[in-house]
This record gives C-alpha cells, structure tokens and sequence, in this order.
C-alpha cells in the first residue's frame, strides 16, 4: 500500500475510533461540536460545527462553516482587501473527527435537549445553508465567522433565547483581549496583529458578540436553561464528553502583559538604531541603521494606513498606530536639515504628544504594549536625525 493510501487510511481510523465513543442513536439528536486549537493561525481560535444524527430521515453529518480555498481566483488579493469568502459544508462524521484527531486537537461533544421537530428545522436551516448557491459568506473575524454561524444555528433552534439572554449581558473580555491571549505563544504573530489591529476591538461586547470564539458557545451552551413547561427550567446540554483530548497547552484565560516581545522590540530597534551611529566614523555607516529603521517604519505605518483607508478589514481602521509608526518619518531620510525637515520632525513629535495625550484621557484604543516598544525607538530617531544634520542648520525640532 502507497503512502498516500497510509495518509488517508491513519485519520479515517482515528475517526471511527472517536465515532466509538458516541452512543447510540434511536432517535434525532444534535450535538455542538467544538474543536480546540492548534498552531496554524486560522486554529489559533478554536472551531466549531453541529452534528445531526436523524436516523428516521437518514440524516448522519456534521455541519461546518469553516472552509476556504487557497486556490480560489484571486483569493490573496482578495484576503488583502478584507473581502475573504468561507463556505460551509456538511461532512461525514468519521471523516470531520478524524481530521481534528489527526491533528491533536481536542474534541468536546455536547448533546442539546432538543425535540424531534426542533432538531427537523434546525437541518433543513442547516441544509439551506450548505446548498451549493447559499453556502459561501463574507468573513469578518469577530462579526462573521465560523463561530457566529454555529450560534444563529443555536440561536434559531431556540426561537431566540438565546440572543434574548446574551445580548445585554456583557462579555468577560473584549475582542482585542482575547486576541492578545490566543496569541500570545507566537510574538511576531502577537505584534503584528496588535499593530494592525484598531479601537473597534476595544469596544465593551455582550456575551452574543463574545461567541465569535468556539470556547465561549460550548460554555455558554452549557449554563443554559430552557423552560420546562412546569414553571421550571432544563439544561439544554444533557451530555457533555470529551471525545478527544489534546496534549496541547490551554491559552491563558487572560491575555497579561507581554514583557518579552515588548522589550525585545524596544531593545532591538535602539540597537539598530544607535549601534552603527555610536561605531562608525563615516556619515553613511553612521545612518546606515537609522535609514533601515526608517524603511521599516514607513512600510509598516504605509501598511497600516492602507488596512485602514482602502481595505474592508472593519478591525483595522481608524487605527491610532499611525501615530506610533508614522510614515512621515521617511521624509527625514537625507537629514540635511533645514526647514522642511524640521516640520516634518515637529509634525511627528507632536502626533507622539498627541498620541500620550489620548492615552492619558483614557480614550483611544490599547497599545500599551506597542506604545513601551516604539515610542522610545521613534525618539531616538529623532534624535539621531537631530544630531546628524549640519551644524550650521541643525535646530531642535519646534
């Protein structure tokens, strides 16, 4: 047998070793399915998806929204501009747990105390929904994704309980809170999407904005009571097991501060900065670090800005980071002096000042952690740029 066969034939097994696991079913049954996290950055957050197990309808899959193709036309320039197009599937269960085994990631199944005729209309608004013209959506990472699906599916199932309790009830963390805690294991992963990231994620949630995350829904799920007809009430999760169990670590509940990356960061950009400054004799060996830092500093402030005003990345924009990797701090390149450049250096210190300001009104968005990294990084440029123009013109900066 080829090593293709091997690669398929190892995750079907683990598949209907998890299928093992799962009782027996006489009659229609829905379970929430969450799936944990892993290393690539679209796992960072967990997944999630709905089994319906309808043995009088002949019903056995898993519905999940979390497809994309890479090989789409256009699919990058697409993904660059914030137009990024998932679809929907419904997969055989052997096939669905077999994957997520295959790639060590926890397996929760929680079964929902639902009526044969609700779990029926549940499926036929799942069925709608991966029909081949309905199953693409426009992906937006917090307002529309994979996990929103799975609780508007829960959210029907329940003629609106659901939202009915959720949407007043204010959410643990914020958006930009649970990013920075799923990211943290990854630094470069972490900085970049901070940076890129803008006061939108640092609006107070409700608990129905906070199921944007897999986790959230299946705790929700599990705290939730439905009316017993009798003037009391039933849990909606009447079997809640593990079919799997990673050996991967838990993210943090709470996202902390990140001490490393921010102060390598720092570090790392003083030293480029001042370390060829400080050895070299020569002017070009002198700015050579200095100029690295200002081609960095305009690619990613240019970067920013363009998230900002020409994409539809809705989490990018009015993003205050500007202030902190300010393009126009290119402009100061050939550090001649004179009066231009002093306005362009006056300009970039008081949008820094601006920047402190905000913060120290308490508005604005949260960059804490990229406001220690960068802010003493773009000082010491300035200061290079001070201390490198002509004598006869140089000037501190208005």
């Amino acid at each position: 047998m080829n090593s293709l066969r091997w690669n398929r034939l190892v995750p079907f097994l683990f598949g209907v070793l998890l299928l093992a696991q799962a009782p027996e079913t006489r009659a229609a049954e829905a379970w929430l399915m969450t799936y944990g996290k892993a290393d690539r950055v679209e796992e960072r957050f967990g997944h999630n998806a709905l089994w319906i197990r309808d043995p009088a309808r002949g019903v056995d899959r898993i519905y999940n929204f979390g497809f994309f193709d890479f090989d789409t036309p256009g699919f990058y320039f697409d993904y660059l501009f914030g137009d990024l197009i998932y679809y929907a599937v419904a997969r055989d269960p052997a096939e669905e747990l077999a994957y997520y085994r295959w790639r060590d990631r926890s397996v929760r199944a929680q079964r929902l105390d639902l009526d044969d005729p609700t779990i029926r209309r549940l499926t036929d608004w799942l069925d709608l929904r991966v029909a081949p013209e309905n199953r693409n959506f426009r992906y937006d990472y917090y307002l529309n994704n994979c996990s929103t699906r799975i609780r508007d599916a829960l959210d029907y199932a329940l003629d609106g309980a659901l939202g009915n309790a959720t949407q007043t009830e204010p959410a643990r963390l914020t958006f930009r809170e649970h990013t920075r805690r799923l990211m943290r294991p990854d630094p470069l992963l972490y900085l970049g999407i901070q940076a890129a990231l803008g006061p939108g994620v640092d609006r107070p949630r409700t608990v129905w904005d906070e199921m944007f995350l897999p986790d959230v829904v299946a705790e929700v799920a599990a705290g939730f009571r439905l009316p017993d007809g009798e003037g009391g009430s039933r849990p909606l999760v009447v079997d809640d097991r593990m079919l799997h169990v990673s050996q991967r670590p838990e993210p943090a509940a709470v996202p902390g501060f990140p001490w490393v990356p921010v102060l390598g960061l720092m570090v790392g950009g003083l030293a480029l900065l001042l370390v060829p400054y400080l050895l070299f004799r020569r002017r070009g060996l002198k700015l050579a670090g200095w100029r690295a830092w200002l081609t960095l500093d305009a690619l990613a402030g240019g970067l920013l800005l363009f998230l900002w005003l020409a994409t539809d990345h809705l989490a990018a924009g009015a993003n205050q980071n500007v202030l902190l990797l300010n393009p126009l701090l290119v402009l100061l390149w050939r550090a001649r002096g004179g009066r231009f450049e002093r306005w362009i250096a006056s300009v970039v210190i008081g949008l820094l000042v601006a920047l402190l300001v905000i913060k120290a009104f308490g508005s604005g968005q949260w960059n804490n952690d990229l406001l220690l990294a960068l802010a003493p990084v773009q000082l010491a440029a300035l200061w290079v740029w001070h201390r490198s123009v002509p004598a006869e013109k140089a000037r501190a900066p208005a």
